[in-house]
């Protein structure tokens, strides 16, 4: 099982100094052998991390000229972001991206979401709403239990996403999964519980108002619904905010 640990432990090394710009692109590794000294691991382990990181487009291994950084923004696809979110710090206590990144991960969900809501609500059947009304009411009866509203929220986005039954939305919540969830549980902890109560109830409300013929069509649910994901962002921002302020000196 440990040297199963091993290549992780390789991938999160790199993928934290990359990422945290540490390893500008362009940046030419030291050998392998070399590196292998450094992280104390063994060369197989290491050639396995490294070939991972060169798959995603982080590394560029050149045989017989070195190993060389590349600029992640420019190459790196959705599974950087999804194995960045997976990884931890050498602690194993926090992710290596911090809070205000999601912010930008949380602007990606907000403009993709309601698209996907808005597929799914023209396919809705009646199964479906009962399935995710009894999601909402859940929630509404946890609200005293985060953990329980984390994967209660997470729960509602995988069944719009499977209702949507579209092939790439499906492989994108996929791999976005980490992202999603570090989302969900940033808002779920940032905020009391008067405005997480304010929030499922507004959930409850577009359903109804949807499956009632209040709310016109799917594009109203979906823009209403992209208005409250915009206005739960700057809840968690305001609330991160006041966070810093409290540990300044």
């Amino acid at each position: 099982m440990a040297n199963q640990q091993v290549p992780e432990k390789v991938v999160r090394i790199l993928m934290r100094d990359i990422f945290n710009n540490k390893l500008k692109p362009g940046t030419k590794l030291p050998s392998a052998k070399e590196i292998s000294r450094q992280m104390k691991v063994d060369l197989s382990s290491l050639r396995i991390g490294l070939k991972q990181l060169e798959s995603m487009n982080v590394l560029d291994i050149k045989q017989g000229d070195g190993i060389y950084v590349k600029d992640y923004v420019q190459h790196a696809g959705i599974d950087f972001l999804s194995l960045l979110f997976s990884q931890k710090d050498e602690n194993e206590q926090k992710m290596i991206v911090d809070d205000y990144f999601v912010d930008e991960i949380w602007e990606f969900w907000t403009a993709v979401f309601p698209e996907i809501l808005k597929m799914a609500a023209g396919r809705f059947s009646p199964r479906d709403v009962k399935a995710i009304a009894g999601l909402f009411n859940e929630e509404l009866a946890s609200l005293d239990d985060r953990e329980k509203v984390i994967e209660l929220q997470e729960k509602q986005q995988d069944l719009v996403v499977k209702v949507a039954n579209n092939t790439i939305f499906l492989l994108l919540a996929n791999s976005t999964r980490p992202m999603r969830r570090k989302i969900i549980e940033l808002f779920v902890n940032s905020i009391d519980r008067k405005t997480l109560e304010t929030f499922a109830k507004a959930k409850v409300r577009l359903l109804k108002e949807y499956t009632s013929g209040t709310s016109t069509n799917s594009l109203d649910a979906s823009e209403k619904y992209r208005e409250m994901l915009f206005l739960t962002r700057q809840a968690v921002k305001t609330a991160l905010t006041q966070q810093a302020k409290t540990l300044l000196p």
